[in-house]
């Protein structure tokens, strides 16, 4: 049996509340009720948006660079909405 601890399980499952909404499916904090979906593709689509400026900064480019990612986030958020993750 392997025994794994809550963060490296965070991480498995697409992040967690303390990492500034990072893997959580959605527009951050701006539309709550949207629920609180966490998924590896949403975080991939984040981590994507983030790393596109050398700044760490997103930006319209940073997203616009993420978009290959987006359909397969949003696939995700339905998924979690429906079999919880």
């Amino acid at each position: 049996m392997i025994v794994v601890d809550m963060t490296d399980l965070a991480t498995v499952t697409g992040g967690e509340s303390t990492t500034d909404n990072l893997g959580r499916c959605g527009p951050g904090d701006d539309m709550a009720w949207l629920g609180d979906v966490r998924t590896p593709e949403c975080l991939a689509h984040d981590l994507a948006v983030r790393n596109g400026d050398p700044n760490g900064t997103p930006t319209v480019w940073s997203h616009i660079a993420a978009l290959p990612l987006l359909p397969a986030a949003i696939g995700s958020y339905f998924r979690g909405l429906i079999f919880g993750g």
